[in-house]
């Protein structure tokens, strides 16, 4: 990844997870990240159809390690997983302050709306360990299979706990990406194509030093999956009315817009590091 996370002096370890069980090598951990691989490749394969990213081909953790695992999957959708695990310098997380008091649904938004300035990130999310998604920036058209992501993201993060603790997770697939970052028990889900590590990490620190004074769980649910589905194409005269019709309200999500242009400049942080 990127220059906040530096791998540490030659403490790399690696292993292989075949189909059938069968591990090579030695994961460091006892076992209990070889005996992961497997469970957390399927969740993941799942959200990158969920997502239309295609197939699951790499996960990623940084975090006091970082964790990379190459997949390849057979015709009978069973994987193989070639893992190593590098240890990191330690990183320093900044300090941050928050100018002026907010409460939690604000404090939700204007983080998503942040992770949303990056370039590169598609659509955002928070998902509580409920799970419920509380908050979401993105094309309606896009986020309407975002719960079970979510969920599916929380799932991941909790298996390989260890390995991102204090960074992130990304699952990279044919087309595009999916990273997840823990927020105490809940979590952050974002979409993304190419974006720099350093400024993801970094706005991420600023999202958990200001949501960590927050009960999440008291927020709202925002996102109703239902009520993004794509409508069916009626026949006829009813069609032409239909291409005339407003488009449906969203239910709580903050999509910024949907439909229009998404505004990709940078907005003033809330936050000022020390």
């Amino acid at each position: 990844m990127g220059a906040h996370l530096q791998d540490g002096a030659g403490d790399r370890t690696e292993l292989l997870v075949r189909p059938d069980g069968t591990v090579v090598g030695d994961d460091g951990s006892a076992g209990a990240l070889a005996a992961a691989l497997p469970y957390t490749g399927r969740l993941a394969r799942r959200m990158g159809e969920l997502v239309e990213a295609g197939d699951l081909r790499v996960m990623e953790a940084s975090g006091t390690q970082r964790l990379t695992v190459g997949v390849t999957w057979t015709p009978a959708g069973e994987g193989t997983f070639r893992a190593a695990v590098t240890s990191l310098v330690p990183r320093t997380v900044p300090v941050f302050t928050v100018v002026g008091a907010v409460d939690t649904t604000a404090a939700v938004s204007h983080c998503l709306d942040r992770l949303a300035g990056v370039d590169g990130v598609v659509w955002s999310s928070v998902v509580t360990a409920g799970p419920r998604v509380i908050a979401a920036v993105g094309d309606r058209r896009e986020l309407h299979h975002l719960a079970e992501v979510g969920n599916r993201m929380l799932a991941i993060l909790r298996s390989l706990e260890d390995q991102h603790a204090t960074g992130f997770m990304r699952l990279r697939f044919e087309q595009g990406a999916v990273i997840g970052a823990s927020l105490g028990r809940h979590a952050l889900v974002a979409c993304t194509s190419v974006t720099d590590d350093d400024e993801v990490l970094a706005v991420i620190d600023e999202i958990r030093a200001v949501l960590a004074g927050h009960d999440l769980s008291v927020v709202a649910t925002e996102l109703d999956p239902d009520a993004v589905e794509a409508p069916t194409t009626p026949a006829g005269d009813d069609a032409h009315e239909q291409d005339r019709a407003p488009a449906p309200a969203l239910v709580g999500a903050r999509f910024r817009g949907a439909g229009e242009p998404v505004d990709r400049r940078r907005r003033r942080s809330i936050f000022r590091a020390r």
